[in-house]
């Protein structure tokens, strides 16, 4: 008798534990389902992401135009691009952003004369990923005096203050950062740089070595560079 109910009393306890054991379990499941059936569609969501991102255009378009009022065309422009890489193909936005850079890069204009007589003159200084403009006119004569072969003019590759690749007489520039200058590049009659790193801007005429040159050079540079003059109106 006692080993029966030792059985009965031992089905019992088993019993119990199974119903303990998966009772929680059952409520999980339960509650995992009513969140399943409570979480939002994949359209529900795609809504609301379509209404945050028109919220977020409209402030970068509300915040870039205050910023333009307020004579701060740099701030502006960098909202603009923002809200490009936001919003790629929104109408106007690129015309927009060309027309203030245009206006950046008519700012702060002033007029230099160079003589082409004189080596490497400084026209101002030029800040990193800044971009600025220079307009070169004028003539001037030049004399090459040179012992000449029936093989041409030799003219040294490896020259400091000539470069071989651009045409004989053209205007060139160079960047002198903490001393060492960059590497020269060609002006002409126009360039629109952005330099790498702040610097001071120099420019001579790309003749060789043994050239002599008489006459002087208009200079208009403009955007982003101090020539330490004051400042021409348009």
């Amino acid at each position: 008798m006692k080993t029966c109910f030792d059985f009965v009393w031992g089905t019992a306890a088993v019993c119990c534990c199974c119903f303990i054991l998966h009772g929680p379990a059952n409520g999980q499941t339960s509650r995992e389902r009513k969140r399943n059936e409570d979480a939002p569609s994949k359209k529900v969501l795609e809504v609301r992401l379509e209404k945050a991102e028109a919220a977020l255009v409209d402030e970068y378009k509300d915040v870039a135009v205050e910023f333009y009022k307020q004579g701060n065309k740099e701030k502006s422009m960098q909202m603009l691009r923002r809200l490009r890489q936001l919003h790629p193909k929104l109408e106007g936005l690129k015309d927009r952003i060309e027309s203030i850079s245009e206006e950046l890069m008519q700012e702060n204009p002033s007029e230099i004369e160079i003589d082409t007589r004189k080596t490497w003159e400084f026209v101002g200084d030029v800040a990193e990923e800044k971009a600025f403009r220079v307009a070169a006119k004028g003539e001037f004569k030049l004399t090459i005096s040179a012992t000449v072969s029936v093989d041409g003019l030799a003219i040294e590759e490896d020259a400091t203050d000539f470069l071989p690749s651009a045409p004989i007489g053209c205007l060139l520039g160079v960047i002198v950062t903490d001393g060492k200058p960059g590497k020269i590049f060609p002006v002409k009659s126009a360039l629109e740089h952005t330099p790498k790193k702040s610097g001071k801007l120099f420019v001579k005429v790309n003749v060789p070595e043994g050239t002599r040159c008489s006459g002087t050079l208009k200079l208009r540079v403009s955007g982003y560079i101090n020539s330490g003059k004051p400042s021409k109106k348009k």
